[in-house]
Parts: structure tokens; C-alpha cells; sequence
């Protein structure tokens, strides 16, 4: 019996984590909750067909890299440990708010549930996340992990119902909460907040700031990408994401540049 399983945040993760010496099952997390759809029911189905339409993505590849992945939470028993691998940018966050959501509301018994999820790292003063570390020094982590209580679970799975419901007053007003173990959870929510359209015109902050980047004479969508996660690491955008948004922007007539690949 492996007495751990570990969930990554990505294929990026996994490639590193592979070559260290930490032992136990993998379970890798493809899904990005943070953008687009979500719902308390029928969650998997919604996101198939948005993934499908946003990034013509099939639901037979949807079903082999992201459900087949997730099913392995229907076989805890089997394990000793959970060990949560993620980071403290709100992509990360809402991921990791829906995971606990899910054992949260479990019938059956859990494993001990670990997290390990740094804001930073030493020598490191630009650290964005676990992908940017070699395999020594993300098992150097292993030491940081926390124990995760029920409390913990709770909460995280408060944050998921209140993200799911979409009402920035309710999600504000939440917000006043002692996040115990779950500070960047807060930090990441806070963040979202900013991506709920601003008057009088209409944008959010996210949106705001990739015109800014734009109007101060950047053109090149990879230097766009690159000067936005710069400026808003707390996002966790790819660039993937990011031309997606500028495609929205551009089809709404936010965006007259003409911008170079």
C-alpha cells in the first residue's frame, strides 16, 4: 500500500517532483477553476464544455487529463496522507478551495491532510511558484508542510460555496473572517474581488491593467504577458489565459492596438 498521495498543481510540478526522491502516488491538478463557469452542481460537465469552447479542447481529452485524474480522490482509502502541492496565487487558490470543498464534504474517513503552499522562498527574492524551483529545492518543502484540521476544510469550503455564488458583497463581507491556516486563501480572494467589472466603464482590474500595459506602448502579446505577470503575479494567469482575455477585449472594442505575436 503507497501511504501517500500527492496533488500537484500542474504538469510543471510534476516534472520536478518526479525527479526527487519523495515517495507516493501522484494525482496531477489540470483543471484552472479560476476562469470561466462554475457551479455546485453538475461542476464537471459545465467545465468540459467550456474548456471545449474556450480552448478546443475535446471532452474525450478533458475526461483523460482532468476527470480520470480527479477520480483518484474516490480512493483515499487506500492512503495514510494527502499532501497538497500548491501556490498562493488565485488560480492555485480557487483549485485548492474546491479540493478541500470536496473531502469536506466526503462521507467517508480521510487521510491526514497536509499542505504545502509558500508565498516565497529564500533566495529567491521574485519567487512565482513551485514550478521555478529544481528538484532539491521543492523537496526541501516536505519540511514546511502543515496538518490540515477540519476547521480548515470548513472554511476553504465556505470560500468555494461563496466563489461559486459569484456576490462580491457576500464574498467582502466573508472575507472579515479569521482564515486561520488559509491566509493566502484570503490574499487570492481579495484579489478576485478586483476582477468583478469596475464602473463607469465597465472593466475589471485585470482587464484595466493589460490595456495600461498596452497604451504605455507594449505591443508584443509575450512582453504584454510577460509585463502583466510582473506587475499581478497574485493572478497566476498564463498566456494562454491572458490572449484570451485580450481576445474578449478586442471583441468588445476595449482594444484598437494592433498587437504582434
Amino acid at each position: 500500500m503507497n501511504s501517500t498521495l500527492h496533488i500537484l498543481n500542474g504538469d510543471a510540478t510534476r516534472h520536478i517532483f518526479e525527479q526527487t526522491a519523495l515517495k507516493g502516488d501522484v494525482l496531477v491538478w489540470r483543471e484552472i477553476l479560476s476562469e470561466g463557469p462554475v457551479s455546485t452542481t453538475d461542476l464537471w460537465p459545465t467545465r468540459a464544455k467550456w474548456i471545449s469552447e474556450t480552448y478546443g479542447e475535446t471532452t474525450t481529452a478533458y475526461q483523460q487529463k482532468v476527470l480520470a485524474e480527479i477520480e483518484k480522490l474516490n480512493h483515499l482509502g487506500q492512503y495514510n496522507e494527502l499532501v497538497l502541492w500548491f501556490e498562493y496565487d488565485l488560480l492555485c487558490q480557487i483549485n485548492l478551495s474546491c479540493i478541500l470543498n470536496i473531502l469536506h464534504q466526503s462521507a467517508k474517513q480521510l487521510p491526514g491532510i497536509y499542505l504545502i503552499c509558500p508565498d516565497h522562498f529564500d533566495g529567491m527574492p521574485n519567487f512565482k511558484g513551485l514550478g521555478e524551483l529544481n528538484p532539491q529545492q521543492l523537496a526541501s518543502l516536505w519540511a514546511s508542510r502543515i496538518k490540515l484540521h477540519q476547521s480548515d476544510l470548513a472554511l476553504a469550503s465556505e470560500a468555494w460555496q461563496f466563489y461559486v455564488e459569484n456576490n462580491p458583497e457576500q464574498l467582502e463581507a466573508f472575507l472579515n473572517r479569521d482564515f486561520g491556516q488559509l491566509l493566502l486563501l484570503r490574499k487570492a480572494l481579495q484579489a478576485h474581488l478586483l476582477r468583478f467589472p469596475q464602473t463607469p466603464d465597465g472593466l475589471n482590474h485585470i482587464e484595466k491593467t493589460l490595456l495600461e500595459i498596452i497604451d504605455s506602448g507594449t505591443y508584443s502579446k509575450p512582453a504584454i504577458y510577460q509585463a502583466f505577470g510582473e506587475r499581478e503575479p497574485i493572478y497566476g494567469l498564463t498566456d494562454l489565459q491572458l490572449g484570451h482575455i485580450l481576445n474578449q477585449l478586442q471583441s468588445k472594442g476595449k482594444m484598437t492596438a494592433t498587437l504582434t505575436s
